[in-house]
């Protein structure tokens, strides 16, 4: 257990409490206060520790190089200034280290719901940004949502 993961858009912590369990430390972002209420008191019940921190991604106060691992699930699509986050997302990344983000790529069946990415846009940022994307995968839980790696250049 040596990973240090940031879950940026956590939300109230559906991701963050299984990394809790699984690794050395686990820092929880989001915008909103009251998710990160949630994702504390989350934590708390399952008798894990949680950092929280309040950012929209553009300034995120961590030292450099504080990440192993970078999760963004559902949140890309959200973002309004998605290469400006991505550059501070690298700058808080590890040389080593790799973001993962998680998004719908395919409506399925259901049209309705989260919007989709495009996935060629998101390349183009993350080449922006300074990272070089690894081969995107169809996220095993849900196929209609794809994994896409990055790590550092």
């Amino acid at each position: 257990m040596t990973d240090v993961v940031l879950d940026f858009g956590c939300g109230p912590g559906f991701y963050t409490i299984p990394f809790a369990k699984n690794t050395k430390e686990v820092v929880a972002a989001d915008i909103q206060t009251k998710m990160l209420r949630k994702v504390s008191e989350y934590a708390e019940k399952n008798r894990v520790k949680v950092k929280v921190v309040q950012s929209d991604g553009q300034k995120i106060l961590m030292p450099d190089g504080s990440f192993d691992l970078i999760f963004l699930s559902g949140v890309y699509h959200e973002l309004v200034r998605k290469r400006e986050v991505l550059t501070e997302l690298k700058r808080v990344l590890k040389p080593i280290g790799r973001i993962v983000i998680r998004e719908k790529t395919d409506t399925g069946h259901f049209p309705t719901g989260r919007p989709t990415i495009n996935l060629a846009e998101l390349s183009e940022d993350l080449m922006a940004a300074g990272f070089a994307e690894l081969a995107p995968t169809t996220d095993p839980s849900d196929d209609n949502a794809t994994l896409i790696a990055a790590t550092p250049r």
